[in-house]
């Protein structure tokens, strides 16, 4: 008797298990039947359904291909599917990653584009590169772009593969291969060579890279990728040196393209950084964004054991939060990986649309509209049109025109003398009533000088101004009480006439330091 009146209670098991496989036999999205019964199914087909529900059919979710590795110095993304094949279907961030799509999930992935725009003038590059020119890459960015945080790790060296931006140019020198290869560190087109060249600055934002990119990166850039998100405070003078920094290099003789690369950090006082007034910007100039923050902080919100995995662990061995990880590169590098996949892809399928495409010049196929006549950042007006920008610099950190002071400045150690910490170069002053002069040539009619502050590092004042004209100096600050360490800019005079001008600056016996520290770290003098 019991042997029956179990028989309903099996009979409705079984038909809830042969309900569930055809559910899935019929919505599952496949192109055969094979697939649809799990055996050599496409890449990125199971990411469609739910953990949960993956976990009550009995089938594990698909664990992610790349882990990290302390000291792993080499990762590369190798894309199984050719970009042909791609370019017959659609063009999107998991159509083009299927791994890091899984990794991610699909809707933080396509939100990690914050904003995709035209992508007219990056397939314009990729047209160049296919074509059969060379690639010149170069980085603006702060101590994450030049490896803070990846440093310490085992085989570290500047320029390795890991770093987030060497991921997204080792795609495009693969997609597009020289003839003689890649170089590193150098402008290598005369050479037949492909090249990346990184020219970040730690504890520098777009105040600086605005008047001084120059002096670190080669002027016949094809490609420039851009992370100044938590190097620009959330101040409208920065929303105003991003616009000039991406204005000038727009106007660059290559007109390259520039991709924006947001990474985020949990020490300041809001989450929020320059790069959420940047957004405004890039959207202005049409600049495609992708943002780490965008991808991953709803899941650090949601369970915090995720922040170890992202950011880096300093010299003390305590958690950095300003300072991303090996794992935080890789991510924010394969993302940008797969969004020269899909610019790969929309070139081919645009290009696909012409007889001969091949036949077309780049103006034909890729048109660019002249910049705005208006800076976002300005009042409208029906008249004016901007000139092009060409900013001067004298810098610390410069290969090309390095700040030198005048002979009549008090130099040596009891004056104004060079001094480096962790690659970054300044021209310091312990002793207060030290003065130092610069010769300076303005096209633009104005004087500012970068200099660092900090609420750690015992720094003092300076007092400075043009042309001998001391009772109308500016004092300047190096103490303050953020508690992150970043070069400032601060405009001395301005109306000034075009050409040559002397700026003095001199130490002052007094602080803002509450410790008393008065050493004062000069970076650059600009325009």
């Amino acid at each position: 008797m019991s042997i029956m009146r179990n028989v309903p209670r099996r009979l409705l098991e079984m038909s809830i298990a042969i309900n569930i496989f055809l559910f899935i036999l019929i919505f599952l999205p496949h192109d055969s039947a094979e697939g649809a019964l799990g055996q050599d199914m496409e890449e990125g087909r199971w990411w469609k359904i739910p953990k949960g529900v993956l976990e009550k059919l009995g089938r594990k979710p698909i664990e992610p291909e790349h882990t990290w590795e302390a000291g792993v110095e080499e990762q590369v993304v190798e894309v199984d599917v050719s970009t042909s094949e791609k370019s017959q279907g659609g063009c999107s961030l998991c159509e083009m990653d299927p791994a890091l799509c899984r990794e991610l999930g699909k809707e933080n992935l396509e939100k990690a584009l914050s904003f995709a725009g035209t992508g007219m003038r990056f397939r314009r590059m990729l047209s160049k590169l296919k074509r059969g020119e060379r690639l010149v890459a170069g980085v603006i960015g702060g101590s994450v772009s030049s490896g803070h945080g990846i440093d310490l790790l085992p085989g570290w060296k500047p320029d390795q593969s890991t770093n987030l931006h060497r991921i997204i140019f080792d795609r495009i020198d693969h997609l597009y291969p020289a003839p003689n290869g890649a170089v590193t560190g150098k402008n290598g087109r005369e050479e037949g060579k492909n090249s990346y060249v990184n020219g970040a600055q730690g504890a520098s934002g777009s105040q600086y890279f605005s008047l001084c990119y120059r002096e670190h990166l080669p002027e016949d850039m094809d490609v420039v990728f851009v992370e100044l998100a938590i190097n620009d405070e959330v101040l409208l003078s920065n929303m105003d040196s991003y616009e000039i920094l991406i204005r000038s290099l727009l106007d660059l003789p290559n007109k390259p393209t520039i991709l924006t690369l947001d990474v985020f950090a949990l020490m300041f006082k809001t989450v929020a950084n320059g790069g959420d007034l940047h957004s405004g910007i890039s959207q202005y100039y049409d600049l495609p964004t992708i943002s780490l923050r965008n991808a991953l902080y709803e899941q650090v919100l949601a369970n915090s054991s995720i922040i170890p995995e992202l950011f880096s662990i300093d010299r003390h061995g305590e958690l950095d939060l300003r300072h991303i990880n090996l794992k935080g590169h890789n991510l924010l590098g394969r993302m940008g990986a797969a969004y020269v996949d899909s610019q790969v892809c929309e070139m081919e399928q645009y290009e696909d649309t012409f007889d001969r495409a091949e036949g077309m010049s780049l103006d034909e196929l890729y048109p660019l509209a002249p910049l705005p006549r208006l800076r976002l950042n300005q009042p409208y007006d029906s008249t004016t049109h901007l000139p092009q920008i060409s900013p001067q610099c004298f810098s610390t950190n410069g290969l090309k025109h390095p700040l030198l002071p005048l002979p009549s400045s008090t130099l040596g150690d009891n004056g104004w003398h060079p001094w480096e910490r962790s690659n970054k170069k300044y021209l310091i002053s312990t002793t207060p009533g030290a003065r130092v002069e610069f010769e300076m040539h303005t096209g633009l009619g104005r004087v500012d000088l970068n200099y660092l502050r900090s609420e750690s590092f015992g720094l003092g004042s300076v007092r400075c101004w043009v042309d001998g004209r001391e009772k109308e100096g500016v004092r300047l600050d190096g103490y303050w009480e953020k508690t992150f360490n970043i070069g400032q800019t601060t405009t001395i005079k301005d109306g000034l006439s075009i050409g040559k001008h002397i700026l003095t600056c001199e130490h002052l016996n007094e602080t803002r330091d509450p410790k008393g520290g008065k050493e004062f770290r000069l970076i650059s003098a600009m325009r």
